[in-house]
């Protein structure tokens, strides 16, 4: 009975602490294999500190001693993605790191080589190849990627660096995301809200109301575009800041003109001709000229400025560029070998000459990929009168304070985009922004039905829970995606809430250094120390060993309710080029052990697996999915009904209807199950406006045991102390990795729940 009674206590207590992430710990008999600290990074993405708890409990199964630390981003940036250069490649304890769980949003078109080329200056910290990846076989076949302009060749090489990438697994892709953002029912868009979300959220977009707060789980970083990276930042500055192209809001062109009208190279691809758009202004008054461009690009490849961008721009223009301004003042920066030219003919001409990038071949990607990656015009009458150095303390960067410059004073960042900067109120957390009224597109917006926001603000709110009932509440229009609430969806109620489902969005990984020790060099493996000349292929088995250890269906199924796909390359299955072949390795702790002994290393034997269900009375279940005519087409506005019957023979008569919902306007729709008894459950759609036939769709089928029997198999062993503590929770752990893709998704936990359940009942054992 006091074990019962334990057993509930920690029941109720899981309950409430259910987004709190689970431990495995090694006995103090074990000596682990070796010791590494993953970091989860930030407050926005809190889901991901329990993947990052879930992945170091299976390297604990495998014998590893892995720890999840929480760094803010400050931390991040100082340790991982621009680290001084005497912690580059150095491990967590020399002040470096060893893991990294981080989000990418690749966009539309994939570009490799800005993450993952190891040239000059794509390196942290001037590049954001973090990972320190330098592959003599990656860098070729991406320099032959970026220098041709034919189709089917960037296909082939591009399948074919995604197999190298597979094969080495510089970094471990979780997986793709399939993430919901949610607004409020009375704001629509022109266009497609997957442009909104993941290139660029612009408010001139938006109609139905004339002041929206944009609610995101982030922080400020740098306001200042040439020094920034991150999406919290992209949704407050790509309203503020135009580009040189645009892609269009039905997705139909990825190269509109924005500051640049026309973009044209001579037949060979060395010289171009760029011409910029006149009658734009700052949101200052001063005019916007080719200077700003060339001022800006200095800007992007100059190392002094704290630019993530320097190595990839200094590739497409060189490493030793002379700028002429139209005043016929001349700059040089750089001394590299690479010679390029960038010259203001005029105020609205540019002449470039390219150098040679690869292969004798120049730079072939700017239409669209450069032009609408670069994102990062700034002005250069503010930043000239201001030292590089000073740039990142500046109200520009910081949206806080003010500075004075040739008589104006200046209180944050000014740019020539469709929204001005008002104020920041860092003590509610909250940037004004405001709708520029000499915005150079603003007669052919407001004509098409566009550009009614007048007042747009960002909103910081860490936690989701709160984000939700400030929506709810009418203090917030939209929700970011990142707060990640796949588990969410079936609590919205479409009259406060549309749920805009955003596919290929991006993808989740796990970074690896790849000068440590151990799974960078690989020079302290076993197999590295007895064989130098084999210490990178032992780096590799540990990686690829890591990658097997990843559990990512149950990811997918019990943190994200089942949305999103298993990740194997850092390019997503919506772009172009995706190869298909490729298939992400399953979760396998045998195969793990399997590359860890090739490395050299004696692994902790496998537990014997014990057979769990796949649900738990008192669990719920998320049914969801968009609804479709036999046709083909999506059904928005369409009622429907969720019906239960445990006799799937007879479910046209026996089923009994559990809930009632309304498609939105994708034919999204939403229901949440609890199972009231154990047994088989099937769920069926029924559309009464269906045609004769068609009433009746089926969509889910369940298990549910009880607890007590989840728990039989060890009720002898716990009685007699047979079966060790670790052991216990490690067949759980195993038995959760067996689980099928097809299982049903769970509710915030499922079967993850019983494993953590279990751990604090067997903690308890142990203790008394």
């Amino acid at each position: 009975q006091k074990k019962k009674l334990l057993l509930v206590i920690s029941i109720c207590s899981i309950m409430i602490l259910s987004t709190l992430p689970f431990g495995i710990v090694l006995g103090e008999e074990d000596e682990p294999l070796f010791e590494v600290t993953i970091i989860a990074p930030g407050n926005a993405n809190m889901v991901r500190r329990q993947w990052g708890q879930i992945f170091a409990n299976s390297l604990k199964l495998l014998g590893i001693d892995a720890r999840v630390v929480y760094l803010g981003w400050a931390s991040v940036y100082d340790r991982v993605l621009t680290p001084p250069l005497e912690n580059i490649g150095k491990s967590y304890e020399e002040g470096g790191y060893d893991m990294q769980l981080i989000g990418w949003t690749p966009g539309l078109i994939p570009e490799p080589r800005q993450v993952y080329y190891g040239g000059e200056g794509f390196l942290a910290p001037t590049g954001n190849n973090y990972y320190l990846w330098e592959n003599e076989e990656n860098n070729e076949l991406l320099d032959t990627f970026i220098t041709s302009t034919d189709p089917a060749v960037q296909e082939e090489i591009l399948k074919e660096w995604q197999q190298l990438y597979y094969d080495t697994v510089p970094a471990s892709q979780i997986f793709y995301s399939s993430t919901p953002a949610v607004v409020n029912p009375d704001l629509s868009m022109d266009g497609d809200w997957w442009l909104y979300f993941n290139v660029q959220p612009g408010p001139e977009y938006l109609s139905g109301k004339d002041t929206v707060v944009y609610a995101s789980t982030g922080e400020i970083e740098s306001l200042i575009p040439t020094l920034s990276s991150s999406w919290y930042d992209t949704i407050i500055s790509s309203n503020i800041f135009s580009g040189l192209a645009s892609v269009s809001t039905d997705l139909t062109d990825f190269a509109v003109p924005n500051l640049f009208t026309s973009w044209t190279p001579s037949e060979d691809g060395y010289n171009w001709t760029f011409t910029c758009r006149e009658g734009v202004t700052w949101h200052d008054g001063e005019n916007f000229t080719a200077d700003d461009i060339l001022y800006s690009l200095w800007a992007l490849m100059n190392p002094d400025t704290g630019s993530q961008q320097v190595g990839y721009y200094s590739s497409v223009y060189g490493n030793n560029v002379v700028f002429t301004y139209s005043d016929d003042t001349v700059v040089t920066l750089g001394n590299g070998t690479k010679m390029g030219t960038i010259t203001a003919e005029d105020e609205y001409t540019i002449k470039v000459t390219l150098p040679e990038l690869a292969e004798g071949k120049p730079y072939g990607y700017f239409d669209p990929y450069l032009l609408t990656f670069a994102n990062n015009i700034i002005p250069k009458h503010i930043f000239e009168n201001m030292a590089p150095v000073d740039w990142t303390i500046s109200p520009f960067n910081t949206g806080q304070g003010s500075i004075e410059i040739n008589n104006v004073t200046y209180t944050g960042p000014i740019g020539t985009g469709p929204y001005k900067w008002v104020e920041f109120d860092a003590v509610n957390s909250l940037v004004h922004l405001e709708k520029f009224e000499d915005y150079w597109d603003k007669a052919a917006l407001e004509a098409d039905g566009n550009y009614e926001v007048v007042d747009y603000y960002i909103k910081f709110i860490a936690d989701k829970t709160p984000a939700l009932a400030s929506l709810k509440n009418g203090q917030v229009d939209i929700l970011d995606p990142q707060y990640q609430m796949q588990v969410d969806v079936p609590t919205i109620d479409p009259a406060w809430g549309t749920v805009v489902l955003q596919e290929g969005t991006g993808r989740q990984e796990i970074g690896y250094n790849l000068r440590h020790p151990i799974f960078g060099s690989g020079v302290e493996t076993p197999l590295g120390m007895s064989d130098p000349s084999r210490a990178a292929e032992a780096a590799a088995y540990v990686r690829i060993a890591f990658d097997y250890a990843i559990p990512r269906q149950l990811i997918i199924d019990n943190l994200l309710a089942g949305y999103g796909q298993p990740g194997a390359t850092n390019m997503l299955p919506s772009q172009p080029y995706y190869n298909t072949d490729i298939i992400p390795r399953s979760y396998d702790l045998t195969k793990a052990r399997e590359y860890l002994q090739k490395a050299g290393y004696t692994v902790p034997g496998k537990p014997a697996p014990i057979e769990l269900p796949s649900f738990i009375l008192g669990m719920s279940t998320s049914i969801y999915g968009t609804y479709t005519a036999p046709t083909g087409e999506l059904l928005p506005k369409r009622e429907l009904a969720l019906m239960m019957t445990k006799d799937n023979e007879t479910y046209s008569t026996s089923s009994e209807m559990i809930g009632l919902t309304t498609t939105d306007i994708g034919g999204f729709y939403s229901f949440t199950a609890t199972p009231t008894s154990t047994g088989d459950y099937y769920y069926w759609l029924f559309d009464r406006l269906a045609g004769t036939g068609e009433e009746w769709i089926y969509v889910s089928h369940i298990s549910v045991d009880t607890l007590d029997n989840a728990l039989a198999p060890f009720n002898d062993a716990i009685d007699n102390n047979k079966l060790d503590a670790n052991q216990k929770i490690a067949d759980l752990e195993t038995q959760i990795g067996n689980i099928g893709t097809d299982s049903t998704p769970l509710y915030v936990g499922g079967l993850a729940l019983i494993v953590a359940l279990v751990a604090v009942y067997l903690a308890m054992q142990k203790k008394s």
